[in-house]
């Protein structure tokens, strides 16, 4: 019995650990903390480098501004991107019939949702309704983001 809890424990212990390793290689891929990306950004060219303090300082305002830009280019795709997909859903209701445009909009809600459940949680890949249909495997050495054109679908051979 003490045999049993013991075991039960120490694989509760290891899941716990392998999660939080999980989590901390997600959050290093996503950057969730720009203060914390600029100091890994620094810190590798530190390495190479072997930079001053005066230029590691220099590095973090270059760095900071920089991705400062970057976010704000992001920002404003994201919103082209959106009043480019309204119009585009102005232009399909317009062309179609009442019971067509209830219809219509039962599938964008429905998408929606599938959209939502497949992103829940914190990385790609998990959830439901993205990622692998039936017969749909990870070949050896990829990662989930790895969905893109084509070249990527292997048509669920595995090849």
């Amino acid at each position: 019995m003490r045999k049993t809890i013991l075991l039960a424990l120490m694989a509760v212990v290891a899941t716990t650990a392998v999660t939080a390793q999980e989590t901390e290689k997600r959050d290093d891929r996503r950057g969730p903390n720009p203060e914390k990306r600029v100091e890994k950004q620094v810190k590798h060219l530190d390495k190479k480098l072997k930079l001053s303090d005066s230029q590691k300082e220099q590095l973090k305002e270059f760095y900071g501004e920089f991705n400062k830009a970057q976010q704000a280019r992001m920002e404003q795709m994201r919103l082209q991107e959106k009043q480019d997909r309204d119009a585009l859903n102005s232009k399909i209701n317009s062309i179609l019939t009442d019971e067509q445009k209830a219809k219509y909009a039962e599938m964008k809600e429905k998408d929606k949702e599938m959209w939502k459940e497949g992103h829940k949680g914190s990385g790609r890949g998990e959830g439901k309704g993205r990622g692998h249909g039936p017969g749909r495997k990870h070949l050896p050495g990829r990662g989930h983001g790895d969905h893109g054109g084509m070249d990527s679908f292997d048509g669920g051979t595995g090849q």
